[in-house]
């Protein structure tokens, strides 16, 4: 490969890696709306707990992906992220929906938080990979905290589910 088309593959590997982060920082964002009114839903005490953790995780993750764009000097695109929206969206109603329901409404909260978080893994695991090929070992590091939290937010989730259906 030669030097030019070398840097126009940065360059553009590092345009695809801010519009990434924001449809990952946008998603958090409205992530971050709809958690406080899912943890008011939750009936299940320690899916209560999860929820708060995750909201908890989800303003330190937002922090670092701020960081991220101010060590690059660039802003979040403020497009919305479609995708992620939807599914909070469908997630949001389908609590509404089951709110006299408890076990239906648990449920469901369990479901769609297990499918944000794993979109949020796929997502992270892919910015994290983009950003060690551009050499930017701090956005790197970060970008891989986000992810460590993520994981481990899918877990939690998956074991509150299993303990929920033993209770």
């Amino acid at each position: 490969m030669d030097s030019q088309n070398q840097s126009l593959n940065i360059i553009t590997l590092r345009t695809v890696f801010i519009e990434q982060l924001s449809i990952l920082y946008n998603a958090k964002v409205s992530l971050t709306n709809r958690l406080p009114q899912l943890v008011s839903q939750a009936t299940f005490k320690n899916l209560k707990m999860a929820l708060e953790e995750d909201f908890d995780d989800t303003k330190r993750q937002m922090i670092a992906l701020k960081t991220i764009f101010k060590l690059m000097q660039e802003s979040w695109l403020t497009h919305s992220c479609l995708g992620m929206n939807a599914v909070i969206e469908e997630a949001h109603k389908q609590v509404t929906f089951n709110q006299d329901k408890h076990f239906e409404s648990d449920m469901s909260i369990l479901f769609y938080m297990s499918v944000i978080e794993n979109l949020q893994v796929g997502a992270s695991q892919m910015l994290n990979m983009m950003a060690l090929k551009l050499a930017y070992q701090p956005y790197a590091q970060l970008v891989g905290e986000c992810l460590d939290l993520v994981e481990d937010n899918a877990s939690l989730f998956h074991y509150v589910a299993e303990e929920y259906l033993r209770s």
